[in-house]
């Protein structure tokens, strides 16, 4: 073991010595004092200039020399500074964080509420320390997969499906991260979906919405079409329904060969003014399909009965029934 491990793990032995005796009490004002008071701010500062210089057997040592209640004040403030100034750290460093979380408080405050009786800790470093800990967790989590998606080693499949205790947090981290990929990282994501069977396997929808948008992807936006709708893809739908590009009128019109949501899309489309030409097409070949009654019906509320009227009469391929009953 090297040197410096078997000394930290020393000291660390040493503060459960130490904090091995009874919980004692400290009133509020004490407490607020002791946090103000200049010696333990200085001390503060000493030790945080320790850690910016990797010195965390000199830490620990000079830790466990201040006396208490000082100690547990320092050990708070010094890990709170941390956490606010948001420091890259060491892996020694990371060390001592996590020997936080294992020392018990020893000083407790008293609390009333509601006729209870309830103490908590003075100085709470190791809920801080825990928090320190799960943000650095959270970091290195975005890192690896930002790189291993740049490089083009993330499988996405296995990644989201192997553990299924992760499913959820993982598919938050993919939504969020997906903005700050390279066009290449996007395409590397995409390319996986489409080229995966919708039989076999397809992301959630809550992912499938995430990554269309982001990649702008026609491929990515048919799959999520075909797919059962449910409160993701229907909001996707309602957000583009409110754009008036190309692309976005587009998807709308894609949208519409989903059963689920062909009267969202259609009353969406007919709502456009002035209406684009490829949207006049499209209704026009829907009018001759199995959405002729629905559509129809939409157009002639929205106020196109009277162009309703002359594509009956330049086309009698239409539904001539469907049409009529419509245009009453």
């Amino acid at each position: 073991m090297p040197q410096g491990t078997w000394v930290s793990q020393l000291l660390l032995c040493c503060c459960f010595i130490c904090f091995s005796v009874a919980a004692q009490s400290l009133d509020a004002q004490s407490r607020n004092q002791l946090l103000q008071a200049p010696t333990v701010q200085h001390q503060v500062e000493a030790f945080k200039q320790l850690i910016a210089d990797d010195q965390i057997d000199s830490l620990n040592f000079a830790l466990q020399r201040l006396a208490l209640p000082q100690q547990e004040a320092v050990r708070f403030l010094l890990l709170r500074a941390l956490e606010q100034e948001k420091t890259i750290f060491s892996a020694q460093v990371e060390r001592f964080i996590e020997q936080q979380r294992l020392i018990s408080p020893v000083y407790y405050l008293t609390n009333q509420s509601e006729g209870f009786e309830f103490s908590t800790p003075a100085f709470d470093y190791p809920s801080v320390a825990n928090r320190l800990v799960k943000t650095w967790q959270q970091e290195k989590s975005v890192l690896d997969f930002v790189l291993k998606v740049e490089q083009h080693d993330l499988p996405l499949q296995p990644w989201l499906s192997k553990n299924k205790r992760q499913l959820h947090a993982r598919e938050s981290l993919l939504i969020q991260e997906l903005g700050s990929l390279s066009e290449s990282g996007l395409d590397y994501l995409a390319k996986q979906v489409i080229d995966a069977s919708i039989r076999s396997w397809l992301p959630s929808t809550r992912v499938m919405v995430a990554l269309a948008r982001t990649s702008q992807n026609q491929d990515v936006y048919r799959l999520l079409w075909l797919m059962k709708s449910d409160v993701h893809s229907v909001a996707e739908l309602t957000r583009l329904s409110g754009l008036t590009d190309d692309f976005s009128v587009q998807q709308v019109m894609a949208a519409s060969k989903n059963p689920s949501l062909r009267a969202q899309a259609i009353e969406a489309l007919v709502l456009l003014n002035p209406m684009p030409e490829p949207v006049k097409t499209y209704l026009v070949q829907a009018l001759s399909q199995e959405k002729a009654p629905y559509a129809a019906q939409v157009l002639v509320n929205a106020g196109y009965g009277n162009w309703l009227d002359e594509l009956l009469k330049a086309n009698r391929q239409m539904k001539l029934r469907v049409l009529s009953q419509a245009l009453r």
